[in-house]
């Protein structure tokens, strides 16, 4: 081959090579921006709602999500059979919002969109281009759901059932700290102070939090290398507010674990048992507690699913 044709070949071997590795560079950079937490969140609506983040995968891969021995909910049990989704094996990660408009979920994971589709249809519900809608448990819930990219599912659970399309896309973007552990919560400080925003066997340890302006609790590995630790951090008006805090938690602590010593029943209660085992610190306006999270705890979370 003469060396000019060697020449012009090779220059269009390097183009293609150039167009292939920009298109991969393009796509890797199109997810990790629309993955990234602050964008993230930003497709949420903008209300002072409670938040939480799971790296499902993460999770995982750390042995956190066994399979339960238990039987599945019926109505769980239905949904896998239908969609062919199960959360142990095609989940990889969930981000919500839960506020007065109804509750948004972003699910990053594996989904036959076509069984999904049809399981809507068979529940009652219609889809119309990529959105699906169906009728909740009650009149005034209504489940909206549609694809954001191939591997990412939107659904929203409101009085507006087409809320799921307020997902579609990202508002401002979120500048707040958000925590870097695999699992965690946010909740503001206006749904702590609701009488029915904790659950009965959390309200004596948890109740003192009402006073702080927003709560932060974040799941992942203990610094010790050893199991997973839950961490608060409660940031509160004012420093003596947080010694204020701090003391109550300390003080309700040990309340619940002499109840738990003199009621029996709730002796296996993993929930309770894990709260006992909470220390807490106090730095200027931040009030920060610890727990070391047990298997039986996790067990207790998964159990049923």
């Amino acid at each position: 081959m003469p060396r000019l044709q060697q020449r012009i070949w090779v220059g269009i071997a390097l183009v293609l090579l150039l167009i292939g590795g920009g298109t991969a560079w393009l796509k890797v950079r199109s997810a990790h921006n629309f993955f990234d937490p602050h964008n993230l969140l930003s497709r949420f609506p903008a209300e002072d709602a409670l938040a939480l983040s799971v790296d499902v995968s993460a999770l995982r891969s750390a042995g956190l999500l066994q399979k339960s021995t238990i039987p599945a909910e019926p109505d769980y049990q239905q949904f896998v059979e239908g969609t062919g989704f199960d959360y142990h094996r095609d989940l990889d990660s969930v981000a919500a919002s839960f506020s007065r408009s109804g509750t948004y979920f972003i699910v990053k994971g594996r989904f036959d969109w076509k069984k999904l589709r049809a399981y809507a249809e068979r529940q009652g519900g219609s889809c119309y281009e990529d959105l699906c809608r169906v009728q909740g448990s009650r009149p005034e819930r209504h489940i909206s759901f549609l694809p954001l990219r191939q591997d990412t599912l939107a659904l929203a659970v409101s009085s507006n059932d087409l809320a799921a399309t307020l997902l579609r896309k990202p508002g401002q973007r979120v500048t707040a700290d958000i925590p870097s552990s695999p699992a965690w919560i946010s909740v503001p400080g206006t749904e702590l102070r609701k009488q029915e925003a904790l659950p009965p066997e959390m309200h004596m340890t948890l109740s003192a939090l009402s006073s702080a302006d927003r709560v932060v609790v974040t799941f992942g590995p203990a610094p010790s290398g050893n199991g997973v630790e839950a961490q608060l951090q409660a940031t509160c008006k004012s420093a003596t507010d947080a010694g204020v805090l701090a003391s109550q938690l300390r003080s309700t602590t040990v309340l619940l674990k002499e109840a738990l010593l003199k009621d029996k029943n709730t002796s296996n209660d993993e929930l309770a048992t894990a709260l006992t085992a909470g220390t807490f610190t106090q730095n200027d306006r931040r009030v920060t507690g610890r727990w070391p999270i047990g298997k039986g705890f996790l067990d207790a979370l998964t159990e049923g699913i």
